[in-house]
């Protein structure tokens, strides 16, 4: 890959970020609970009111001015019966949200008993979907949906848009659920690969491996369970997927990137190995040998993302946390060896930039046995003072300190075609 624009690159029309991205905590969210619970985890036919309001909501919202989506799942609580819930959300005002779908609202509520569970912000209503919501149907607004629209009928959407390319229609739920995190989540690969967009992967993928084990571990019995989770870290990878296939659409002689399988009557081992295909492609593409940083950050998600995605650190047993922690501590030294390195010389020569002396004191705060070292260490210095930290602290801030600290203090890979 080159040091060059995506517009010297690439001659094709690429689709464009969401330039109308909300403040995430100004998404509210309305959820209800609707009819009563379900005698079992399988997926009914979805109650007829429920299905006139997603044929009305939308135009309505529409014309009410709002910018959101509607949002029906299946609750899969492990400690009560399932059920349907309803979410609706729109950035602005609750006010605003229940003027804009007031008719349709009342004609379901007139038809089949409606009770509200909670209203939140999308950052506090994401980690509940996440561990408990099986999407049913999901239906776009307003500049949400312009958006939804734009990359899921793109021309060349089935290369870069892991549900198109393995085939779903476009109104199927997971087609676009991948989008939310797309239009609401954190900015992803911007401005190039940095070392923390590479983490991020690998962690996804191997959070993804680990939910399909845990899957076929549990059997019938346990699989309604970790469904959701299974669903919506999908849709993470799908999304951060975008970019990185978009790129290698101006990467002549690169594989095409291998499809996911969404089917949800598929085998966790079907999975696994369409898992293991993608894995194969970002190593043979982005994380190879002419990347070393990027490939040991994509490498270090893939083999600890139990011990570093907070959504699978409640299923880390004790016995377990210290292997856990002994197998991150390589990627720890080996990048915070990098970033100190980089850092006191760029100290020494008088090259170093006031945002990275403000982090590395946010480092050695966290890490006081870095607090010694200065512009005149050695490298030998370094590498003594980095072994005596201990595994559990360095586990904790290698993704909150160790790897941003590296990510101020290198270029970042730029891609070859990218979103405007």
């Amino acid at each position: 890959m080159t040091d060059t624009s995506a517009s010297d690159q690439y001659a094709g029309f690429l689709p464009r970020f969401f330039h109308d991205r909300p403040d995430a905590d100004d998404v509210m969210i309305r959820t209800w609970q609707v009819g009563d619970p379900l005698d079992d985890h399988g997926i009914p036919e979805i109650p007829a009111p429920i299905a006139l309001f997603f044929d009305l909501v939308a135009p309505a919202a529409e014309r009410g001015g709002s910018n959101g989506f509607g949002y029906l799942w299946l609750d899969r609580h492990p400690h009560e019966k399932p059920g349907w819930r309803l979410s609706v959300a729109h950035a602005g005002t609750i006010d605003e949200l229940d003027a804009a779908i007031a008719k349709p609202l009342s004609r379901i509520s007139a038809a089949i008993a409606i009770n509200e569970v909670e209203t939140e912000s999308w950052h506090a209503t994401r980690p509940l979907w996440r561990k408990r919501s099986e999407p049913v149907r999901l239906t776009f607004w307003g500049t949400f949906g312009k958006h939804v629209r734009g990359l899921i009928g793109h021309r060349d959407a089935a290369g870069f848009y892991q549900p198109i390319g393995a085939g779903l229609r476009s109104d199927h739920v997971m087609a676009s659920l991948p989008l939310l995190e797309d239009m609401l989540g954190d900015p992803f690969l911007r401005g190039g690969m940095g070392l923390e967009d590479a983490l991020r992967i690998g962690i996804s993928l191997g959070r993804a491996h680990l939910l399909e084990s845990w899957i076929e571990a549990g059997g019938v019995e346990k699989e309604p369970y970790f469904r959701p989770m299974q669903i919506w870290h999908q849709a993470w990878l799908a999304n951060a997927l975008i970019d990185p296939a978009i790129a290698t659409l101006a990467m002549p002689g690169q594989p095409p990137m291998p499809a996911l399988d969404f089917s949800r009557d598929v085998s966790p081992k079907a999975r696994r190995l369409a898992l293991d295909n993608l894995s194969g492609w970002l190593a043979t593409v982005f994380f190879n040998d002419n990347n070393p940083a990027l490939r040991n950050a994509f490498i270090a998600g893939v083999q600890n993302a139990v011990w570093l995605d907070p959504d699978l650190q409640q299923y880390v047993q004790p016995q377990q946390r210290d292997e856990i922690l002994q197998g991150l501590m390589p990627y720890c030294r080996w990048f915070l060896a990098m970033a100190l390195y980089n850092h006191l010389g760029n100290l020494a020569v008088g090259t170093v930039r006031d945002d990275q002396v403000a982090f590395y004191e946010t480092l050695a705060e966290a890490l006081p046995e870095l607090s010694p070292l200065g512009e005149f260490a050695t490298r030998r210095d370094i590498e003594q003072h980095i072994i005596r930290i201990d595994a559990a602290r360095a586990a904790s801030a290698f993704d909150t300190l160790v790897l941003p600290f590296c990510d101020l203090l290198m270029p970042r890979l730029k891609l070859d075609a990218a979103r405007s």
